[in-house]
């Protein structure tokens, strides 16, 4: 047995690549265990509405509602499989990242896993399905999936479509009838994590009649797929109408094929972060991105494609097919203004890209006994493993966060936006005030920079400025409860509390939830002495987690 080949089993023998790729990762991902909430979706999605996610008895209520479900006038995304993630990190953890940051860092260890297991299905060679998955899981770019709380909804979406392919491999394998209907089921799993998994049909159709290696059976399968597709679909566009009823967004057909087209140069952005991860940001926008990083890219990927020989283009093809289905989807805005091209969502794309590269021939030839292979590998897990852990300290904490997405995005509103919102959460008022005017002068019609203001100003006792600028936010976002219920607030402090109460009836006519309103309102009726308005509002703050 020679030196080389005794590295080739130490990586590869058995379920040994299983431990690797778990032991390295979580190693590499340990410090994000400690790191905070980085008030990017995250305060929404789970500090603000704690008192849902940690009573179990609402897990019905999940598939019911739109994931911003406490806004009332998001962008409309159904992800009730996402919901129910934090509804478990909740119970244990609360207002405690900890278990929320642990959750999201075991998923990616496992998808890791699970995108070896698929290229071995897919009979790329044993080495080469270890070198992929292995750059897969120490990728700077999927850094966001993984340390981002809500970046999770990419990696929970591959944690169940990369199964719905494997068990249906193992179906036209053995013929198990358990792994068909596991197929159909992980479906369903990721069709309740993200929108885009409609289009898992016809990846299986493609790799159905091309990749195969059973496409007798697989055409016998069909009816029975297309039942089980079928009621699952049924299910989901009726629960997902019952719960976007009341946020609809102005989604059509031609309009989602122009926002399309219209960012198709985001396909560049994301070419260069992956062959180039020089460029990463954590509110990445076009207008202050690097896209000669993806021209570069793309022609490297045409000039490997080119000399490569023996080259399956069936695998290809369907990597270019996973590639488009699981990207494009995340170029559909309903606004054109300031799209950002966050980096989470390339996380399942590039699984089809990875399955492209598998077809280039140095990647194709790639063994653990040639000492170059060998040495290649370890210079390429070290220069990615150092990037993404110095990348990963920039979501360490709320201030680390956003003030890296205005150096590397300083023409976003929402960066100067969040940024002077995270000070202002700090005590730095004059900061936060700046933040604010940069973000007006960027937008002057950015949702939330004038409510603000208004807080801003509300300190400073100018109390005209305060209402103005609160009277500004409405006429901008006219059912933003937080504004409603400022403007509440600055009436309260001015001693006229019949306006305070009017405008703390509108906040929660917006949003039933809106736990300060409520109690203001349980304050205000039991001032007035009227006891049954007053023990309405105390008991709905309370079921609220209102503390008085």
């Amino acid at each position: 047995m020679n030196k080389n080949l005794s590295f080739s089993k130490i990586f590869l023998d058995g379920k040994r690549p299983f431990l690797w790729i778990f032991g390295f990762g979580f190693v590499l991902y340990l410090r994000g265990l400690f790191f905070g909430f980085s008030y990017f979706d995250d305060n929404v999605l789970i500090l603000e509405n704690l008192f849902f996610l940690r009573d179990l008895s609402n897990l019905p209520r999940a598939f019911t509602t739109e994931v911003f479900h406490i806004l009332h006038s998001s962008a409309a995304y159904y992800r009730p499989l996402l919901t129910i993630s934090y509804m478990f990190d909740a119970v244990v953890s609360g207002e405690n990242p900890f278990v929320y940051h642990l959750t999201s860092i075991l998923i990616h260890l496992f998808v890791s896993i699970f995108v070896f297991i698929f290229f071995e299905k897919l009979k790329i060679k044993r080495s080469v399905a270890f070198l992929l998955s292995f750059i897969f899981l120490v990728h700077p770019v999927l850094a966001q999936a993984v340390v981002w709380i809500p970046g999770r909804n990419d990696s929970l979406l591959a944690f169940f479509v990369l199964p719905t392919f494997i068990f249906l491999i193992n179906f036209l394998e053995n013929k198990k009838l358990r792994d068909l209907w596991l197929s159909i089921l992980f479906f369903g799993f990721s069709l309740f994590t993200k929108e885009s998994s409609v289009f898992i049909p016809f990846l299986i159709l493609f790799f159905g009649f091309s990749l195969s290696e059973n496409k007798k059976l697989f055409i016998k399968t069909l009816p029975v797929l297309f039942f089980g597709w079928g009621v699952i679909f049924l299910l989901w566009f009726y629960l997902r109408s019952i719960a976007l009823s009341s946020s609809p967004v102005p989604y059509t057909f031609f309009g989602s094929i122009k926002s399309i087209l219209n960012n198709m140069s985001a396909v560049f952005l994301y070419l260069g972060k992956v062959i180039l991860p020089f460029n990463l940001s954590v509110l990445p926008t076009l207008q202050d991105s690097i896209l000669w990083y993806g021209f570069i890219s793309v022609f490297l990927i045409i000039f490997f494609f080119v000399v490569s020989k023996n080259k399956n283009y069936w695998i290809i093809a369907f990597g270019i097919a996973w590639f488009l289905v699981f990207l494009l989807p995340s170029f559909i805005r309903p606004t054109s203004y300031v799209s950002d091209f966050l980096e989470h969502r390339i996380y399942l794309p590039l699984v089809g890209l990875f399955l492209i590269f598998s077809q280039f021939s140095f990647v194709k030839n790639f063994d653990f006994e040639k000492k170059s292979n060998l040495y290649l590998f370890f210079l390429i897990v070290f220069f990615f493993s150092t990037i993404t852990f110095l990348h990963i300290g920039k979501f360490k904490d709320r201030v680390t966060f956003w003030s890296f997405a205005v150096k590397t995005t300083p023409h976003h509103p929402l960066a100067h936006k969040n940024l002077g919102a995270m000070y202002y959460l700090e005590g730095n008022y004059d900061l936060a005030k700046n933040e604010f005017i940069k973000a007006a002068e960027l937008n002057f019609q950015e949702p939330m920079i004038h409510n603000n203001l208004g807080l801003i100003y509300m300190r400073e006792g100018k109390f005209d400025k305060a209402e103005d600028e609160f009277n500004l936010e409405l006429k901008v976002n006219p059912n933003y409860d937080n504004a409603l219920f400022n403007l509440g607030l600055l009436y309260w402090n001015q001693d006229k509390k019949d306006k305070a109460a009017e405008m703390w009836i509108k906040t929660i006519s917006v949003n039933p939830d809106h736990k300060d309103a409520l109690k203001g309102l349980a304050v205000y009726y039991s001032e007035i002495k009227d006891s049954t308005k007053a023990n309405y509002f105390y008991q709905e703050a309370l079921k609220r987690g209102v503390r008085f």
